[in-house]
């Protein structure tokens, strides 16, 4: 069961709430003021590169766009396989894993779909401390300039403000499964 999120009016919601203004968002995270206006009103399909820039300009983890309501704390939460947020670009596939939005840990599963399939086009960095694991198929990690092959089953930690990005080295699709505390995706 797929439910329509609107990212724009959750964007417009956390500007607001942090007292930004939009002109100010949309020249920290290099888009004009009247592309942001047209995302705010759900009239602009935003790229995943845009909404994460969003989400960092606003300092809020990029799955916040995609979240329902907060539920109690008191209740046990469990997040259905066919209820999962999914995220889609070009080679990559991001699935929220995370029962719950509102802890300070958050749990995603990745697909690089093909060869030479990339996370991201430049190492990118994020304020969340990262752990992953190599699930299905072989990897390079690249964390700044160094790069280095992950196997399935080879875990890895990323600290805060480590500049990194994944690669798929096989025809096969490689899934990692990573946790990132403070929730930053």
């Amino acid at each position: 069961m797929n439910k329509e999120v609107n990212i724009g009016i959750t964007i417009k919601k956390i500007r607001n709430e942090k007292k930004m203004l939009l002109k100010d968002v949309a020249e920290k995270a290099n888009i004009s003021s009247s592309m942001l206006s047209q995302i705010e009103k759900g009239n602009a399909n935003p790229s995943l590169n845009t909404l994460k820039t969003i989400a960092y300009v606003l300092e809020v983890p990029l799955f916040k766009f995609f979240i329902e309501p907060e539920h109690s704390k008191e209740e046990i939460i469990i997040l259905k396989k066919e209820n999962r947020k999914i995220i889609t670009t070009k080679d990559v596939i991001y699935e929220m894993i995370s029962p719950e939005t509102t802890t300070n840990i958050e749990f995603m599963k990745m697909i690089l779909t093909k060869k030479n399939a990339e996370s991201s086009i430049q190492p990118i960095a994020h304020k969340g401390e990262e752990v992953a694991l190599v699930m299905k198929g072989n990897v390079i990690i690249t964390l700044e300039k160094a790069s280095k092959e992950m196997k399935e089953g080879d875990s890895i930690h990323i600290p805060p403000l480590k500049p990194h990005k994944w690669t798929n080295l096989t025809n096969e699709e490689a899934i990692i499964l990573f946790t990132v505390t403070p929730p930053e995706f």
